[in-house]
């Protein structure tokens, strides 16, 4: 014992608290919690539609989601499911506003890593929280923003790695680069570059300790062990919607996603064509979700990085591309691909700020520091042009819509419906436990959303039961059923949107003999 008292201990704990957290950290975390309290004041507060109420309901059931399965989304939104808060809708949105917030916070470690200062770093993380797609994403329950999240986790963790050279960020990379491709099958438009300009940066100290290599994949196969959930949740069953798991064929189908193939074109001369004639689409994408300046500095940003810091810079510029590239060439209206690409244009215009604010104080003197305050300006902006957009705090179309549609089914029915009024319907049905008389069943019978046993052949089940059809394209509900549509009632469905926007009718379905 040094004869220390707690009073004399206590200042060099401060001190040495004080040492480890820097400017740069206080700023990360001003930032994530800046974002936080923008997302969840405008969250959504109940279920949406498709895929998002999918991502709401599938977690808090422990069931799988639609191919590409996303195990660690679907681990992490079982977790945030038992939140004693509000509804379990609620907390599944809550987990996208948590991620994309972290995203933002670690645009300020990536920036400050650059040389950027924190409080420009701050601006630049600020306005990159508010642009449209994060902010939608941040709002709505799905992994995009966990997938930018791991993303902005990877770039940092080579920037430090560039920086320290030592082995532990090799291998925390490693881990962050498998998790990421548990969580979204477009970690196959990221991991692999981040690896490859990683692999040529630390070459001599692979070459002095190969065994390093072996490390690293050790680590990185851990970040893939959510894919075990897949194959251990088929076994608890039923067989007849998780058999398939249960094979080779059939978990690497789903892992891979298959069925979507079809969509995919990004190997043919057209592809790269399509890319490019993409590009205006694009740009007119990113500017109406931001505006002039976010762009134009975002740009100017990476070129500056491309002639000062090769590396890094080179790095961000083929990430874009292949970002850009996966975008055209996979249906080419999902805005969420671009995640990355808004990320890349956030550092660009993080390392834009440092220089231009450098170049001031250059010439002005160091009483010209302020100005960094200006950049405060852009984020200001952004906010008070995209609130209106982005805030769905008051969104209820969801809950509208299943109350509507339920009330309009007599006791006992069945409805077949398709996948984006499916899901809404079933977490309400299933996780909320309203009309449990019903028995709601997919149209696609390879959805994996639905709590009720499927009776088959569906001509019989309408002889016992009042059975109702609600589809977008219903031509072929009489040929595939054998059963006869009779309207009853119009309704406004969603169609691969998050609001509903087309007018179909309700059926009900009954036997030829039946018919009126």
């Amino acid at each position: 014992m040094d004869g220390a008292t707690p009073m004399d201990a206590s200042p060099r704990v401060t001190e040495r608290l004080r040492a480890r957290v820097s400017t740069a950290d206080i700023a990360a975390v001003a930032a994530f919690a800046v974002a936080l309290i923008v997302y969840v004041r405008t969250l959504l507060p109940g279920v949406s539609f498709g895929d998002w109420a999918e991502a709401e309901m599938i977690p808090a059931r422990l069931g799988i989601l639609h191919p590409t399965g996303y195990p660690l989304y679907s681990l992490l939104g079982t977790l945030f499911s038992v939140i004693p808060i509000e509804s379990v809708a609620y907390r599944a949105n809550l987990l996208s506003a948590v991620a994309a917030a972290g995203a933002v916070a670690m645009l300020v470690l990536i920036a400050v890593r650059l040389g950027v200062r924190p409080v420009i770093a701050f601006a630049a993380a600020l306005a990159l929280a508010v642009t449209g797609t994060i902010w939608e994403e941040a709002t709505f329950s799905e992994m995009n923003g966990l997938h930018l999240f791991i993303v902005a986790l990877l770039l940092h963790r080579a920037l430090v790695w560039r920086e320290e050279r030592r082995d532990r960020d090799l291998l925390i990379g490693a881990l962050l680069g498998g998790l990421c491709v548990s969580n979204h099958g477009l970690a196959i438009t990221v991991v692999p570059i981040i690896i490859l300009f990683v692999l040529a940066d630390a070459r001599r100290e692979i070459e002095a300790r190969p065994g390093l290599l072996v490390t690293a994949g050790v680590a990185f196969t851990v970040g893939l062990l959510p894919y075990l959930y897949l194959p251990l949740r088929a076994l608890a069953g039923p067989a007849e919607i998780y058999g398939s798991f249960l094979t080779l064929e059939g978990l690497f189908a789903h892992i891979s996603g298959a069925q979507f193939r079809g969509d995919m074109h990004f190997t043919s001369i057209e592809s790269v064509k399509a890319a490019w004639a993409a590009l205006p689409q694009v740009s007119d994408h990113v500017l109406a979700l931001s505006n002039p300046a976010f762009v134009i500095l975002g740009f100017f940003g990476i070129a500056l990085l491309v002639l000062r810091d090769r590396w890094f810079g080179w790095m961000l510029v083929l990430l874009g591309v292949v970002n850009v590239y996966f975008y055209a060439n996979y249906l080419g209206d999902l805005s969420h691909y671009l995640l990355t690409s808004w990320l890349i244009l956030a550092i660009g215009l993080a390392y834009a700020g440092e220089t231009i604010l450098g170049m001031v104080v250059q010439r002005g003197g160091s009483r010209l520091s302020w100005v960094a305050y200006a950049m405060f300006i852009l984020p200001a902006v952004l906010l008070a042009s995209n609130w209106a957009t982005h805030d769905q705090s008051a969104n209820h179309d969801g809950e509208r819509f299943t109350a509507e549609v339920f009330a309009a089914l007599p006791q006992d029915a069945v409805l077949v419906t398709y996948w984006d009024a499916l899901t809404p319907l079933n977490y309400t049905h299933c996780i909320e436990g309203v009309r449990p008389d019903l028995s709601l069943r997919a149209y696609d019978e390879k959805a994996l959303v639905t709590c009720d046993p499927v009776e088959r052949p569906l001509i019989d089940v309408a002889r016992r039961r009042p059975v109702y059809a609600l589809l977008v394209n219903d031509d072929t509900i009489e040929e595939r059923t054998g059963l006869v549509r009779v309207p009853v009632q119009d309704f406004t469905l969603p169609w691969g949107q998050r609001y509903p926007e087309l007018e179909r009718s309700l059926y009900r379905l009954v036997p030829p003999d039946q018919a009126p």
